[in-house]
């Protein structure tokens, strides 16, 4: 900024300058005699110079102390580190927890959802499970009925072994189906040493079921007339007596020590559950609360299994064959449990 006002103070001096020297060249054409010829114009011209740099230079002095130049702030700069990615190493997989389970490559090994049962009728519900935990199962662990409906004959039971982490095992539990027909569905869970259930899925934490269908008995009662339908006859009834470990032949209602001629035997696990058994060509269908008729029990569907007796409390009709294909009904008397004994009575027909 200075240097350009000098420059104009410069600009200034020369035009002045210039201005004198023209007036000296004026003078000079003065004629003689004239009072300017006496006036010395060059020493007139520097001394005016001189006036105007000292003018000038004052002004310059004066213009140096007003004006200030603007302070200048220097504007800091701050470096901001980027934050370098670090290796945080290998991400290594959860902890597999000590007890979970999965469902095998078959988990339904025997009767899938919606297997169709008669009422009363006895399966076996066999599950194929995958250890995944990192736990080994043994006969601590047991698989016990979680909720839903009681299917089970036993509300628990031990693993058959040992099976260890990644390796799977079928699981049977004997089961029962209900009297009355509908959909009915079980579930299951295992459980450990300690008493905490587990069970399959993501979380390990569901439950598996057996689901089955119980279907109606329709019975097609041919309309009695007295020139189509014999009169039955009865060929033995009574009342007898089941124990634990005995047989009784239904043909004449009678306990028997020989297997081929028994129609029914009355069983109990290891487990502890009291079953009814069939044997040979013998057949038990429960009837219900009602008594049935001789055409109820010669049209109905036996089952060849056996029959728990918790569904068959006091006061049941149960239809039955013999093993001389006679059909025949039983009615529930009372159940003594000490020692176990069952009375039931008894009516066989003389015709099949």
């Amino acid at each position: 900024m200075n240097d350009g006002f000098y420059l104009s103070i410069r600009y200034i001096i020369f035009l002045f300058s210039t201005l004198f020297l023209m007036i000296a060249l004026a003078a000079c054409n003065i004629p003689s005699g004239s009072p300017a010829a006496s006036l010395d114009l060059t020493a007139l011209a520097q001394t005016a110079e001189i006036q105007l740099t000292q003018i000038a230079a004052s002004l310059a002095a004066t213009l140096n102390q007003n004006v200030t130049q603007p302070a200048v702030t220097p504007t800091p700069i701050i470096l901001t580190p980027t934050p370098s990615l670090q290796n945080t190493g290998t991400a290594f997989p959860a902890e597999i927890p000590c007890d979970r389970a999965g469902a095998g490559s078959m988990l339904d090994v025997t009767y899938p959802d919606d297997s169709r049962l008669l009422p009363g009728q006895q399966f076996t519900k066999i599950w194929r499970l995958v250890n995944r935990g990192s736990c080994t199962w043994n006969r601590n662990y047991q698989v016990v009925w979680f909720s839903g409906d009681r299917l089970g004959v036993s509300p628990s039971q031990p693993l058959p072994g040992k099976v260890e982490p990644g390796e799977s095992v079928d699981i049977a539990v004997d089961m029962l189906a209900p009297q009355q027909p509908g959909l009915y569905t079980s579930y299951w869970m295992l459980r450990n040493p300690e008493g905490k259930l587990f069970g399959i899925g993501p979380g390990g934490n569901a439950p598996f079921w057996a689901r089955i269908q119980v279907i109606a008995i329709y019975t097609s009662t041919p309309t009695a007339t007295p020139t189509t339908t014999p009169t039955p006859i009865t060929l033995a009834s009574g009342r007898f007596d089941l124990g634990l470990g005995e047989w009784v032949d239904l043909d004449l209602g009678e306990l028997s020590g020989d297997e081929e001629k028994a129609d029914i035997r009355l069983i109990q696990t290891d487990e502890g559950s009291i079953w009814v058994e069939v044997f040979g060509n013998a057949g038990l269908m429960i009837f219900g609360e009602v008594q049935p008729s001789v055409n109820d029990c010669r049209s109905a569907i036996f089952s060849t299994n056996r029959i728990g007796v918790e569904s068959i409390p006091e006061g049941t009709f149960l239809c039955y064959r013999t093993n001389q294909g006679l059909s025949g009904s039983l009615r529930v008397v009372s159940i003594s449990p000490s020692p176990l004994t069952i009375r039931f009575d008894f009516l066989t027909w003389a015709i099949p």
